[in-house]
């Protein structure tokens, strides 16, 4: 028998296994397929240069990665001895790892065809590995002895089964409860009634796109794509647009977001106008809150640009807003302190960078609505050294006005009742020290 004859056998059941369904038959056509894969390649001791030197390197051997990967050694250690570094090293503590791993595990299996594949849980640590260190995947494919490309494939399969698992139950359901559930948290937290969130875009740095040109060159001077998002009160998402190219403006890209039409159509199911302040404060409708970067609209609040003489009342409204639109700022710096991934340029395609930015996102918002239920002293964020925490946060960002749109009447009139309410019965005791010094 020679070589070819073997290898048209091979071809052969392996269309047939691919449509049988029984186990067990399946499991004596992969039996059969070994066999002939091994006759195969002792026919064929060398195969010319363009072939294989290794089937699977001896390195990323099952056996090495089970006695020096690590998955099965590093992880295991720190989870029983030092669950500080492990928190470190993944991001999440070890009981909120294990209940991630539960969601994610039966996407993340794969069958047993020719050789026993990685486990799911192992693909899960590999892909918040790379996510949490900010590494390189070959540093990933050495720390847990599996190949480079198959590193590539798990980051990839693994941001696309976190994303499709977790996108409905971390991100905000639209509707009236909801919304009024944020108002009263920004309300609570940072004194401005009748606030729905804070947005803001932030630039995902990459390696330049091949044949794009300029068409990811932001202002900064790197190739960025743009994550436009909603905050809460509490720093997690709510609404997020992502993928947009890096030379646009975060105005320009809400406009023609989904989030931006959504709006615009008043298809969110936002509650109706109410009183900011009992029954004897203005009645106002419940807005977004953005910079100077976006214009100012029925349902969205800008500051006064600071380009023109301002009051008081002007500088009093300002200081208000800002206060409370600097949640997503700090959302975006706990996400980049959390997930390494952004302090370098992402080498990956477009399709993959935009999957790392959506699984971030859900493990953002899934991260901090599981601490609010733990003591103060196991949450993530607590732990970060200084440098971390500052390396971390974002700067309030001194933008030009943008001049995207025309400011309305009404708009204009709603942020002058804002202003009022704020220098009047809204005002809060700090807030004149604050503006006397322009310290905003």
């Amino acid at each position: 028998m020679d070589s070819e004859t073997v290898l048209l056998y091979i071809g052969t059941i392996w269309v047939k296994w691919k449509a049988v369904k029984n186990i067990w038959q399946r499991e004596v056509m992969r039996r059969k397929l070994l066999s002939l894969i091994h006759i195969y390649e002792t026919l064929n001791p060398e195969r010319g240069d363009c072939q294989r030197n290794f089937w699977v390197r001896p390195i990323f051997t099952t056996e090495c990665r089970l006695r020096q990967g690590a998955s099965d050694n590093l992880v295991k250690e720190m989870e029983s001895a030092d669950k500080e570094k492990y928190i470190n090293y993944f991001r999440m503590t070890p009981e909120l790892f294990n209940k991630l791993s539960t969601v994610l595990e039966p996407g993340l299996t794969k069958q047993t065809v020719v050789r026993d594949p990685i486990p799911a849980r192992t693909r899960l640590e590999i892909t918040l590995r790379y996510l949490a260190s900010g590494d390189s995947m070959m540093s990933i494919s050495y720390a847990f002895r599996v190949g480079h490309n198959t590193v590539s494939k798990i980051v990839k399969e693994g941001c696309d089964k976190i994303w499709n698992t977790l996108k409905d139950s971390v991100f905000l359901t639209p509707n009236v409860n909801n919304w009024k559930a944020i108002a009263e948290s920004f309300n609570e937290k940072w004194n401005f009634p009748n606030c729905i969130g804070a947005i803001d875009g932030k630039h995902v740095v990459l390696q330049a796109p091949p044949n794009s040109g300029s068409m990811y060159y932001n202002y900064k001077g790197t190739h960025s794509l743009v994550l436009l998002a909603c905050s809460d009160a509490h720093y997690r998402f709510t609404l997020i647009d992502i993928g947009a190219e890096g030379r646009r403006s975060d105005g320009g890209i809400f406009r023609t977001s989904n989030i931006g039409k959504r709006f615009e159509e008043d298809s969110l199911q936002l509650p109706p106008p109410q009183s900011v302040y009992g029954s004897s404060g203005p009645i106002l409708p419940f807005v977004l809150l953005g910079d100077e970067a976006f214009p100012l609209s029925k349902y969205m609040m800008r500051p006064y640009p600071r380009s023109s003489a301002l009051n008081r009342t002007k500088k009093v409204f300002n200081y208000r807003l800002s206060r409370a639109r600097r949640v997503v700022e700090s959302a975006f710096g706990i996400m980049s302190a959390k997930w390494r991934i952004y302090r370098r340029p992402i080498i990956a395609s477009m399709s993959t960078a935009t999957k790392i930015v959506q699984a971030t996102c859900c493990l953002h918002n899934y991260i901090i609505s599981h601490e609010a239920e733990m003591p103060t002293a196991q949450r993530f964020y607590s732990i970060l050294s200084t440098e971390e925490r500052s390396a971390g946060s974002y700067a309030l960002r001194d933008i030009e006005n943008a001049g995207l749109a025309s400011h309305s009447v009404h708009a204009t009139r709603v942020r002058e009742q804002y202003a009022n309410f704020f220098e009047g019965e809204g005002a809060v005791p700090w807030q004149w020290e604050r503006v006397m010094r322009n310290d905003f």
